[in-house]
Parts: C-alpha cells; sequence; structure tokens
C-alpha cells in the first residue's frame, strides 16, 4: 500500500512540476508576443493580443463530420416508378429521360433492378 502512495505521490508532483513549466512557457511565449506586437505599433500596424472569451470545442471527428451530414441514399419508393426496387432508386436515377416515366422491363433489366413489393 505505502508503495502505491508514493507513485500517486509521484503523480501529484509532476503535475505540479507540469503546470509551473506550462506557465513559464505560456509567460514567455507572451512576453515574445507583446514586443512583435509593439514592433508592429512601431510600424504603424495596430494589433492587439487577447484570449478568447469563449471555450473552444474541440474539433469532431472525421466520422462524427461525416455522420452529420444528410443522407443522400434513396429509401422506399420512386416518385416517378411508384415502386420500390433493388437495389434502391428514385427520381435521379431517371433524369437521362427526357419524358419522366417508369422504368419498362428492359430498362430495370439493363440497370439491374429488381421490383420489391
Amino acid at each position: 500500500m505505502a508503495e502505491k502512495l508514493t507513485t500517486l505521490q509521484q503523480i501529484k508532483k509532476l503535475d505540479e512540476e507540469r503546470a509551473k513549466l506550462l506557465e513559464s512557457a505560456k509567460a514567455d511565449a507572451l512576453a515574445r508576443a507583446e514586443e512583435a506586437i509593439n514592433e508592429l505599433t512601431v510600424l504603424g500596424f495596430d494589433y492587439e493580443l487577447v484570449e478568447p472569451t469563449r471555450k473552444t470545442e474541440p474539433r469532431k471527428t472525421r466520422t462524427a463530420r461525416k455522420a452529420s451530414g444528410p443522407d443522400h441514399r434513396p429509401k422506399g419508393t420512386c416518385p416517378i416508378c411508384d415502386y420500390a426496387t433493388k437495389p434502391p432508386h428514385d427520381k435521379r436515377s431517371h433524369r437521362a429521360q427526357t419524358r419522366k416515366k417508369p422504368f419498362t422491363d428492359a430498362e430495370l433489366a439493363e440497370r439491374n433492378l429488381v421490383i420489391v413489393a
């Protein structure tokens, strides 16, 4: 049990040291930024360094962003044919037709579509 306490104490000590290092690195970076802004001000450019007022949310992962978009895959019956097929199709499949009409049996076979009840 004593060994676990020392390990926890070491972790706490490392966390404190990390926080001190981060604080000093932030102070150094802010000092350099202030010097650069002052130099720009002397040159006639007006800049100011401000901290964001709101917390920035971490960026979503690619799958999370992808899932949030609309699903354009056809579902249910086609509004032109008035029946469903396997694999599914919708009115975009009829864009080559000058006058929109249900597919014939030959067109269904050509597109490898089967009517589903």
